[in-house]
């Protein structure tokens, strides 16, 4: 081989040289990028259109946010929050945006937090809640298999009517939706209303079709039902504080970095922001569905008064009925209502 071809040949190999390590070097990026792709997840929720669905789908674009790429989370409506709460429980659905009343499907003791009027006023809910929910939430939901990541806002129940229903004395024998959470039928059955246990999705029918002549809903998810049409009277008796729990199914939770989750918990829109949202989107809703026929009955102290005192001295009786871990989380919730 003289010395032309012997050039040729040395170069010739060190491009195939350089060529393999080239790819493997590609290889050794391609990797990681495949365990890193993103996963999808779903994140659940009763709300129809309208603001509490946008605050749950902001949720999940945070979720999206805050995993740096982790996770794509995406809404997915499911109407039966029994249902929705199961789903997550069992890792079908990643996340859920779930009341209170939803969530006592698997930990009963969480009804207490609807109680009818546990709160002396709203601005003394909030800062119990502010300061102590996420304590007293995290490890009952913990025990479950989910991890708590925040708190969204639904608002004050009310009562909602065919016709208008002002005093207890209105409701007092009349056919009205109970739900099937403690707190509704402790509501009622103090009122001695007519109680016909319906769930959610099966309300509305009810109302339409007169099987029932009144529920409680709160106004922000009221106003984008049916009901707001079969029903359309509201009393403002402000009786129930709906908040909702942001959790995720355990095992996806730990299938991401503590980085990622960290981030996530991060992005999550803080409560108090949803909630001050929720209450200042009350007034103009207000008054565009009175401009629609909408009825509003507003009441003076002394009319809600009537209604407090009717519910109010059975508290003690009706969380006794929910078991020993309810009594405890009720006395946990006083202690903090003392300290707020």
């Amino acid at each position: 081989m003289n010395q032309t071809d012997r050039s040729k040949e040395l170069a010739l190999r060190r491009r195939t040289v350089l060529a393999g390590a080239a790819s493997a070097a590609a290889g050794s990026l391609l990797a990681p990028a495949a365990a890193l792709a993103s996963e999808d997840w779903r994140l659940t929720s009763a709300a129809q259109p309208g603001l509490l669905r946008d605050h749950h789908v902001r949720v999940a674009d945070a979720i999206t946010r805050g995993s740096g790429g982790g996770v794509k989370a995406e809404f997915q409506f499911l109407a039966n929050e029994q249902e929705a709460v199961q789903q997550v429980v069992r890792g079908r659905l990643q996340v859920g945006v779930i009341s209170v009343l939803g969530l006592a499907s698997i930990a009963p003791e969480l009804a207490v937090f609807a109680t009818p009027y546990l709160w002396s006023s709203p601005q003394e809910g909030d800062t119990v809640l502010d300061r102590h929910g996420m304590r007293l939430l995290t490890p009952i939901l913990d025990a479950k298999g989910l991890v708590l990541l925040g708190l969204t806002e639904t608002g004050f129940n009310d009562v909602v009517g065919k016709s208008a229903l002002l005093t207890p004395a209105d409701v007092k024998g009349r056919k009205i939706r109970v739900s099937p959470a403690p707190s509704s039928r402790f509501f009622w059955s103090a009122l001695q209303a007519n109680g016909v246990q319906l769930p959610l999705g099966e309300m509305f029918p009810g109302l339409e079709q007169g099987l029932v002549e009144g529920a409680d809903l709160p106004f922000v998810y009221y106003i984008t039902t049916p009901a707001a049409k079969s029903a359309p009277h509201v009393t403002l008796t402000r009786h129930t504080h709906l908040f909702n729990a942001v959790f995720v199914n355990k095992a996806a939770w730990g299938r991401l970095s503590a980085q990622q989750q960290q981030g996530i918990r991060a992005a999550v829109p803080g409560y108090a922001t949803l909630r001050a949202e929720v209450r200042a989107a009350e007034g103009p809703l207000m008054e565009k569905f009175e401009a629609g026929g909408g009825k509003v009955h507003r009441l003076t102290d002394a009319q809600r008064k009537a209604w407090v005192d009717m519910v109010a001295p059975g508290h003690a009786a009706y969380v006794q009925t929910m078991g020993p871990t309810a009594v405890a989380l009720f006395n946990e919730i006083q202690a903090a209502r003392r300290g707020s």
